[in-house]
């Protein structure tokens, strides 16, 4: 058995092992630390210019492609404009097509929910025989605005707050004070909304 005293030496042995153990381990776990410190130090830090390198990039990028989302639909024109100057819908640019063209506009701006009217009137050009019928498409978008387009024009053109049918008529024309009397065909412009 061993005596007091060494039962006391031998705690005190321990406490000393204890205590050297710890600072082993802690000596041991800075040791490892520091070693992933300095890692962890030296990898921010070359990474840093990298990360800072695409970083840049992408807001670069970013912004370019934003700019170019903005741009596309900050200049592009409405729907019931592109569909009004498609050259390729039925009668554009076509003589005595005008009708056609108006039946085949209605319907597209009609299908993407953009509504108007077509505007039909005779004509007759003063001091001869000529005479003749026409028919043009008005139609309105969300913002409040009001349109007209006929198969003679490129694009269409924007209307006056407040015109009446026949300002519309003289508006379509690329000369106002033309000698020509016209008379709207207004049995047919009741019934023609879309």
């Amino acid at each position: 058995m061993l005596s007091a005293r060494g039962v006391a030496d031998n705690q005190l042995r321990m406490k000393l092992i204890r205590s050297q153990l710890a600072v082993l381990l802690g000596a041991l776990s800075d040791r490892r630390n520091r070693r992933f410190v300095m890692f962890d130090r030296c990898q921010p830090q070359a990474m840093s210019g990298l990360r800072k390198r695409c970083r840049t990039a992408f807001i670069i990028l970013a912004s370019v492609f934003g700019y170019f989302v903005f741009a596309s639909f900050a200049l592009s024109e409405p729907v019931a404009n592109q569909i009004a100057e498609d050259p390729t819908i039925k009668g554009k640019g076509q003589d005595g097509a005008c009708f056609d063209y108006a039946i085949a506009v209605s319907s597209k701006l009609a299908a993407h929910g953009i509504h108007g009217r077509l505007i039909f009137y005779r004509w007759h050009i003063r001091t001869t025989d000529i005479t003749g019928s026409h028919v043009f498409v008005v139609y309105h978008l969300a913002d409040g605005s009001e349109w007209i387009v006929d198969n003679e024009i490129a694009a269409p053109k924007k209307v006056p707050d407040d015109a009446t049918p026949m300002q519309l008529v003289f508006l379509l024309s690329s000369d106002p004070s033309a000698p020509v009397d016209v008379e709207l065909e207004n049995g047919l412009n009741h019934l023609s909304f879309f």
